[in-house]
């Protein structure tokens, strides 16, 4: 549908109309179908500055209302981004049912279903519980229903997350990476970021040697001191732009750019297994290298910005656990050494 077939301050917004008048501060998702006496009713309210009161329970008006609420306007873009995903699969195959019918065993199959892609089926399950929690809020739920979505046990992750780069492939990476695969590859490395924080590094955030920024996943922000090999790299980078990488003209590059380069630099590589290891696994690489450098969970928190030890588990892996041992047998050995008589 194109804009001149919607009335004034009408708008198409990924596959729902938006109603936008910002002179009065007003941005509301309008719940009938264009050209209906429903949608022209709910119009005309909203002319007048009012928004219509859902009628229909089902998770169309759930969605539509959760996403009007301070809760989600609240998220980081990136959580926003992914909740619009899963909550677009639940949309999909449940909008017109009512959200008091669901029970346990509904989402549980949802669950299942997804099976495939561990990951994704969890990430449903999670976005479930929030938007039973906001119809609870909003009166589509009774106290007494609960959540049903809640104490739905979660797959397990059947390996420690993405892999670290070995020796031979990181090697092999830095002969033949593009020279903006190559600057990609030693920020994440260099600073232990997750790429999206890479990627919107730019040159004022570098002061003093050092990395100041406020992650974008977790809104905490961090100083971080570059290592010598970065600063050494980064030495020989031309400065087209505002951010470190950018693309032939000068301008921010987006996520989905890089990793389709680093993905095509891999593809050319001898390593039989190159294409295996992703961007992020170089995030690990980062956390072994400060363990096997010494340093203790505080410490390397310091550095890669994880918010707790469990985070920490899987990404140091047994790295962390043959550092920590040998921490404390060495403990051992300097408290048999000083008793006396020894």
């Amino acid at each position: 549908m194109t804009k001149k077939a919607l009335p004034k301050y009408v708008y198409e917004d990924r596959g729902y109309i938006r109603f936008i008048r910002r002179s009065r501060g007003q941005s509301v998702m309008m719940k009938g179908e264009p050209g209906t006496d429903a949608f022209w009713d709910e119009y005309r309210l909203l002319l007048k500055g009012r928004e219509p009161v859902p009628t229909t329970r089902n998770f169309e008006a759930l969605i539509l209302s959760y996403y009007e609420s301070d809760a989600f306007k609240k998220l980081k873009p990136r959580t926003k981004s992914d909740y619009r995903k899963y909550i677009g699969h639940i949309r999909a195959i449940w909008g017109t049912k009512d959200p008091a019918k669901i029970e346990p065993h509904h989402v549980y199959e949802l669950h299942r279903a997804n099976a495939e892609h561990w990951r994704q089926a969890n990430y449903l399950v999670q976005v479930m519980v929030v938007l039973m929690n906001h119809a609870r809020l909003i009166g589509f739920l009774r106290k007494e229903h609960g959540n049903p979505a809640k104490g739905i046990p979660l797959f397990k992750q059947e390996s420690e997350g993405w892999e670290p780069w070995p020796d031979d492939v990181r090697a092999e990476f830095e002969k033949i990476a593009t020279p903006r695969a190559r600057l990609v590859y030693e920020l994440c490395l260099g600073t232990g970021q997750r790429i999206g924080d890479v990627l919107n590094i730019r040159w004022g955030h570098l002061k003093d040697g050092a990395y100041d920024f406020t992650q974008g996943k977790t809104g905490k922000p961090l100083w971080i001191p570059l290592t010598d090999r970065l600063k050494v790299y980064l030495a020989t980078v031309d400065k087209k732009g505002l951010t470190v990488i950018t693309d032939a003209s000068g301008r921010p590059v987006r996520y989905r750019t890089v990793a389709d380069e680093m993905r095509k630099v891999k593809a050319q590589m001898n390593h039989a297994n190159a294409a295996k290891y992703v961007t992020h696994g170089l995030r690990k690489n980062a956390t072994i290298e400060l363990y096997l450098a010494g340093c203790d969970d505080e410490m390397v928190k310091a550095v890669t910005g994880h918010s707790g030890v469990e985070m920490l588990k899987k990404y140091g892996g047994q790295v962390r656990q043959k550092v920590l041992a040998a921490r404390a047998q060495e403990a051992r050995n300097r408290m048999e050494q000083n008793k006396p008589g020894t």
